[in-house]
């Protein structure tokens, strides 16, 4: 399976929603990251979460996220970050002129 995004891509999460399981979770809908990590390919979580072993397959993504993009009100340092796991139909490339 081919990947759409590198290490090093700024990519934003779909601001969508799900009546099912995922792992994407809404503080991160609608933010822009950059990829920092592959993961393996595996069966995304809104078909996993109902047992399908024969569900769709997809490359899953680390993605790293400057807190005080997530939290406007984040407090902390500007270096603190948060890393999250993301399959690949949650994601989308960032506007070139996006934070």
């Amino acid at each position: 399976m081919t990947r759409k995004y590198r290490i090093g891509d700024r990519v934003r999460i779909r601001e969508a929603t799900s009546m099912f399981h995922t792992r994407t979770q809404a503080y991160t809908r609608g933010r822009t990251g950059v990829v920092v990590e592959h993961r393996p390919e595996w069966i995304i979580p809104e078909d996993e979460a109902w047992g399908r072993e024969d569900g769709r397959v997809e490359p899953f993504y680390v993605v790293r996220f400057r807190q005080k993009d997530l939290w406007p009100k984040y407090t902390g340092f500007d270096a603190d970050t948060l890393e999250t796991e993301v399959s690949e139909h949650w994601l989308e490339p960032a506007e070139e002129d996006a934070q």
